[in-house]
């Protein structure tokens, strides 16, 4: 195998795109190791570049990357002030195994199922006035002042947003509302010792943007039983990671799993029994506002 060299690009597809042009030869005919995959920041800010290993495989070689990118990245377990609401909770779960794993005893996930069962707490009218109170100081700091309306159902708080911003706080995959509710997590779990659920949203989007992504995560899966090559998912929350997880997981010709580091990660969709999957370029809709 000839040595490696290092690429940078936007996303993982545009540092491939680089080493296939710099290499003079197809994708199916690189090793690639994927080093960064990129983030695109919160509220646009802090972007770091998706960074690559490529170079030409030798004629008894098949494509493979280090030990150390083999394993699959795991979900890093949520503080017990900064838990996910539903959707979001125990991603992993959901997540379909890789084929190396699958008789494996799931120990670390039953851990995790046990620590997910135990019972919220009812949230009190204070809790329930903190966060509704909080959220409208933060929109209202951001300039964006608007109605909000919020409600227990079963232990955990669902708060709305309406009005004239809705469709800002919505935009570009609605990055600015995930990323406020993050920071609401952050506050509310400072401010009370009991672990609290809640989840925001604006004009309807998360219903929306969950149809988007079951549509996306089938479409892709079907692409990767067509070209036999990895198909790539930029960049997601924990909830949104999970309803492409479960969107997949009845489908055993597939696998599914996500990677990169911090609260947003990319998930990678392939074909079991391959080894490290081999990176393609993703042909995510641009969701309309």
């Amino acid at each position: 195998m000839s040595t490696k060299l290092e690429f940078k690009g936007k996303d993982i597809d545009e540092a491939i795109s680089k080493a296939c042009k710099k290499l003079h030869a197809p994708q199916e005919e690189l090793a690639i190791e994927i080093i960064s995959t990129g983030s695109s920041g919160i509220f646009g800010l802090c972007k770091k570049q998706a960074v690559i290993r490529a170079g030409k495989k030798s004629a008894k070689s098949e494509t493979q990357v280090n030990e150390k990118s083999q394993t699959p990245s795991r979900p890093e377990p949520a503080p017990a002030q900064e838990a996910h609401d539903e959707t979001a909770e125990q991603e992993g779960r959901a997540e379909t195994p890789p084929a190396s794993t699958e008789k494996q005893p799931a120990r670390e996930n039953r851990k995790r199922d046990k620590e997910s069962e135990t019972p919220l707490e009812p949230l009190t009218p204070e809790i329930l006035d903190q966060i509704k109170n909080d959220l409208n100081q933060l929109l209202t700091l951001m300039g964006f002042p608007s109605e909000l309306e919020i409600e227990e159902r079963k232990n955990k708080a669902y708060v709305k947003i309406s009005g004239e911003h809705s469709e800002e706080l919505t935009g570009n995959d609605g990055q600015a509302l995930d990323s406020i509710q993050y920071l609401m997590r952050k506050i509310i779990g400072k401010k009370f010792p009991q672990k609290i659920l809640f989840a925001i949203d604006a004009g309807e989007f998360r219903e929306k943007r969950k149809g988007e992504l079951q549509e996306l995560a089938l479409k892709l899966a079907e692409e990767v039983k067509e070209t036999e090559k990895t198909r790539t998912i930029p960049a997601l929350n924990p909830a949104e990671r999970r309803i492409v997880h479960l969107a997949l997981q009845d489908d055993k010709t597939i696998r599914s799993r996500s990677v990169g580091d911090g609260l947003f990660k990319k998930i990678l969709i392939y074909l079991p029994g391959k080894g490290r999957p081999r990176q393609s370029g993703p042909r995510r809709k641009n969701r309309k506002n």
